[in-house]
């Protein structure tokens, strides 16, 4: 059976509550995944779609866990997932 979590717990710390909660998690699996393409444990189109999976859970919609922060923290978040995706 296949891990539940890629980052989280795994290879990059959890910090808060259980789940991606802070944004801490957040910029720590960006830089978990950025890593793992450069070293060549995965490719750009695998980092690329692990990146778009963030991005989709950096919206309240989608993941009830964030509720607590502000819009502003989010969209530093989501930027800083842009940037490194056009960085790839």
């Amino acid at each position: 059976m296949a891990a539940k979590y890629k980052y989280l717990g795994k290879k990059v710390k959890d910090f808060g509550k259980k789940g991606l909660d802070t944004a801490r998690d957040f910029y720590n699996i960006i830089r978990a995944i950025i890593r793992d393409y450069k070293s060549g444990k995965i490719n750009k189109n695998t980092a690329k779609g692990r990146l778009l999976l963030l991005y989709r859970l950096s919206f309240k919609k989608n993941n009830s866990k964030i509720a607590h922060l502000s819009n502003r923290t989010l969209e530093n978040i989501r930027k800083k997932i842009k940037e490194e995706m056009r960085k790839l």
